[in-house]
């Protein structure tokens, strides 16, 4: 079943059952408003939109108590990085196992759950502009870029998750960045062309 929020425009499959779920949020608010703060190059002020959007419809998925039974049998659920919240709320609950499909490169912050290493040394980090060939400087530069971005995304997505956590009271034990790193698969669709070396190591599960 492919299960989209009502926002997006997406041809439904006559192979397919498709399932939507009612948000706040038409999609003009993506193509126009989104699309015009990265155009303008505000990017603390999407990042801070794209969360909140992120936390809402996560809810609203949530609220659907109905649509997570409908759900409760499936045998994986493959997903996008942008539908993080409601696919590990639903794997977690339901003890369904993950797919998840990340389109950005390995050096986003949102990668640190699935235990990817990375070598700030030798990695530049997203917006630095920074090639392989840092200087100390620009090492220590990389450095706070690193830190700043997990700090941020902490405070901004991660946080709120886990209060929805406790909330819906869905292991609220466990963090939901060790609901994320649960995860069996992590696919990339960054071109490796493209990107700068990095060392990957196999994943492996805890307590392996």
């Amino acid at each position: 079943a492919l299960v989209v929020p009502s926002s997006c425009k997406i041809k439904p499959s006559e192979k397919l059952a498709h399932t939507i779920f009612q948000v706040p949020y038409k999609s003009e608010f993506f193509e126009h408003d989104l699309a015009r703060l990265e155009m303008e190059g505000n990017k603390l002020h999407l990042f801070k939109k794209v969360s909140e959007t992120q936390i809402t419809m996560c809810e609203r998925f949530l609220q659907s108590t109905e649509l997570q039974e409908q759900l409760k049998g499936v045998d994986i659920i493959v997903y996008d990085s942008l539908a993080t919240c409601p696919a590990t709320m639903l794997g977690e609950r339901f003890g369904i196992p993950r797919v998840e499909i990340l389109p950005l490169p390995l050096t986003a912050p949102f990668v640190l759950n699935h235990m990817v290493p990375m070598p700030i040394s030798y990695v530049p980090q997203l917006f630095t502009g920074f090639s392989d060939k840092m200087n100390f400087m620009e090492r220590v530069v990389n450095l706070g870029a690193y830190l700043g971005g997990n700090l941020l995304v902490h405070i901004a997505f991660y946080r709120p998750m886990n209060a929805l956590k406790v909330k819906y009271n869905i292991n609220p034990e466990r963090t939901f960045q060790q609901a994320v790193g649960d995860a069996e698969l992590l696919i990339s669709t960054a071109d490796f062309a493209l990107e700068y070396a990095q060392p990957l190591l196999p994943g492996r599960k805890k307590g392996c």
